[in-house]
């Protein structure tokens, strides 16, 4: 009778092994196949390729440190995301794959099939029956509103804080359990990594918390928690230390703060709302009033069912509810520059939330009829997931490339100025002239004081060379920069278009006092450094632009660029070793730039090294269009060696080539 129990006991043990395989494989296998077409996706251009190029510029194991000391841009101004692990994945993805997006997107696809797999185990953790625990992950796996998390590459950080969130939480269960020190160590390794992941993390032990106290129903002052409380102490101590040490933006209370949070307030409901209807999905959203309507009925709906749950031993329906709210409010403390003119929230952001949405519903499952099998269950839950699995597949496609990024934004809201406009520098890219023309100017109708289709219109005139239009349209991008701060770019950019312009125009004194506002502002950038200085050198004031050119480099130290720029203030100003120095840097950092061999040839002629500068000066010429100036410069080096043959050979090419300076010299020579 004995061995008939252990037998039937090790049988169900088979059975339930078996049926976890299974769990887990569908979990990885539907997923996969509904996103595995992503990695031939392209960037969308909105923030991924800007993120990539710069991961990728320190996309080598020994510079993974910079991840730390940097924003999420790798910039040096400091912006308010600081995502080290996220920069560090696209790292590690830029030394499989470079820039191509096929690595980022499977990744993306990756990191979301391990997600899926630890909320299984995090549900089974918590109470919810395994099989409801599948179904909620399933669900999960291919629900359309998480699409966007899955296809557009920056929401990588969402990704990685949701996993780290569910792993970190279910290694504080295994050490409660437990109680070894193992599981201690490896939350507070996983829950930094949450952290450095996105910051949002820094509210996983509040979740924690609630779940023991009201959950477990233990003191917060055990001698189970008080450890945790001294790893989180610790964890947050570094990650505000590293963190502060690098975001150096002002705040902006029309950007952070009440005043954004409450008009904010509709992406609760919306988000919840669409959880259960997910319509009207897009890539750039705005406010919906029958989606705000929607998710106001749910959420009245489910408050009173978690009211009903507070005083009943299913209280972890709480942590559900806090869970949803943790992590969607934060978010709704920041209201970015192009909202009301390009979208009003990311649906993206859904990720980490909808999982409180998940418990919600694992919890209230158990109140079903036992009559309600799994089976029952199941033939209503297949439908609903096969629609789901329909919607995020076409979804996904908006996130394909640029253009199909910003054509489905405008075609669920053709008044959204920042996407047509945005679809102009596609098409002008494309070298779609006239349609990018269309575009900006249809961006300027719908929102005549947004600057970046002014901006977008300076730098398409820009690349047709036609530079008093760009010069013109520059200067409304930078007066409309200035007069609405709150809802612009920074301006910055306006500022290096308008000088660069009016260098080509040769307005010099122009130039200067436009840039002497703009270090008002931006006293560190180094382009508009680069551009003052050639404002000067122009002018004929080399001490000046020597003295901006070592202040873009100062800035910008491994630009070859502003140590040519230096190396020409230099020679004119009798500083010939110098300026040798400079352009030997050059040199070193880009070897094909021909233009500084003959630079170098030129102040190797003043230093006497006239073999030296013949050969720097050979190549020039090899290498370039027919150059009066480096033909002059290898005459003078020719002449100083007494070889007046080749000398005067080059010097009458020089003058051919309209040197005028080799007249003189060729004269001497006859005489």
């Amino acid at each position: 009778m004995k061995k008939r129990k252990k037998n039937r006991k090790e049988e169900l043990s088979a059975i339930k092994s078996r049926r976890l395989v299974v769990f887990l494989f569908l979990l990885a296998l539907i997923p996969f196949a509904l996103y595995i077409r992503n990695v031939n996706f392209n960037f969308t251009e909105f923030d991924d390729h800007a993120i990539i190029t710069a991961a990728n510029n320190t996309g080598n194991i020994s510079n993974i440190g910079s991840a730390f000391t940097h924003d999420a841009f790798m910039s040096e101004r400091g912006d308010l995301l600081y995502r080290p692990i996220q920069t560090i994945s696209f790292m590690i993805d830029g030394l499989i794959g470079d820039q191509n997006p096929w690595i980022y997107h499977l990744t993306n696809i990756l990191l979301h099939i391990l997600t899926v797999i630890a909320l299984f185990f995090f549900l089974k953790r918590i109470g919810i029956k395994e099989e409801i625990s599948f179904l909620l992950s399933l669900c999960f796996s291919i629900h359309p509103l998480l699409a966007p998390a899955v296809a557009w590459i920056p929401a990588r950080g969402d990704l990685l804080v949701a996993l780290f969130s569910l792993v970190s939480f279910i290694l504080f269960l295994k050490y409660i359990e437990h109680r070894k020190i193992a599981f201690l160590v490896l939350h507070f390794i996983v829950f930094l990594l949450a952290m450095f992941s996105k910051e949002i993390a820094v509210l996983v032990p509040v979740l924690i918390f609630i779940y023991y106290y009201f959950v477990i129903k233990k003191p917060i002052l055990s001698k189970d928690f008080i450890p945790f409380i001294f790893i989180w102490s610790f964890a947050l101590g570094l990650f505000y230390y590293l963190r502060h040490n690098v975001v150096r933006v002002a705040i902006n209370p029309n950007t952070f703060g009440i005043i954004p949070f409450i008009k904010n307030l509709p992406t609760l409901p919306i988000i919840f709302g669409k959880f259960f209807l997910p319509l009207s999905l897009t890539t750039l959203p705005f406010f919906d009033d029958i989606a705000i309507s929607i998710g106001i009925i749910l959420l009245a709906g489910i408050s009173i069912v978690i009211i009903k749950y507070l005083h009943s031993e299913k209280r972890i329906i709480i942590c559900g509810a806090a869970w949803f709210l943790l992590f969607t409010i934060p978010p709704m403390l920041y209201r970015a520059h192009v909202i009301g003119i390009g979208f009003e929230y990311f649906e993206f952001r859904a990720y980490l939330p909808i999982i409180g949405v998940l418990i919600i519903l694992g919890t209230m499952t158990k109140e079903l009829p036992a009559r309600i099998s799994f089976n029952k269950i199941l033939k209503v839950a297949i439908p609903v997931f096969l629609v789901f699995a329909y919607i995020a597949y076409n979804h996904s496609s908006d996130y394909a490339g640029p253009l199909s990024f910003f054509s489905t934004a405008i075609n669920t809201n053709p008044q959204n100025a920042f996407a047509i406009s945005e679809r102009g520098s596609v098409n002008l890219r494309n070298n779609n002239i006239e349609l990018a023309l269309e575009d900006y100017d249809y961006a300027i109708k719908l929102s005549p004081e947004f600057s970046t289709p002014y901006f977008n219109k300076g730098a398409l005139y820009n690349y047709l060379k036609d530079h008093i239009k760009s010069e013109h349209f520059f200067t409304l991008a930078l007066n409309y920069d200035t007069l609405h701060p709150e809802t612009n770019n920074p301006v910055e950019s306006s500022y290096f278009g308008l000088s660069s312009e009016k260098l080509s125009l040769k307005k010099y004194n122009e130039v200067i006092s436009l840039l002497k506002k703009a270090f008002l502002r931006y006293p560190d950038n180094s382009s508009l450094h680069n551009n003052l200085g050639k404002a000067y050198y122009a002018i004929a004031d080399y001490d000046s632009a020597l003295y901006e050119y070592n202040k873009a480099l100062i800035s910008e130290p491994i630009s070859y660029e502003y140590y040519d720029n230096r190396g020409l203030a230099k020679y004119q100003l009798k500083d010939f070793n110098g300026a040798l120095t400079d352009f030997n840097t050059v040199l070193s950092l880009k070897p094909d730039i021909k233009h500084t061999l003959g630079n170098r040839g030129m102040v190797k002629v003043e230093l006497n090294d006239y073999k030296g500068a013949i050969d720097d000066l050979t190549r020039f010429i090899s290498s370039s269009q027919p150059s009066g100036f480096g033909y002059y410069y290898r005459g003078i080096a020719f002449l100083k060696l007494n070889k007046l043959n080749e000398a005067k050979e080059d010097l009458q090419k020089a003058l051919i080539l309209g040197y005028k300076k080799a007249e003189e010299i060729l004269n001497s020579i006859r005489v």
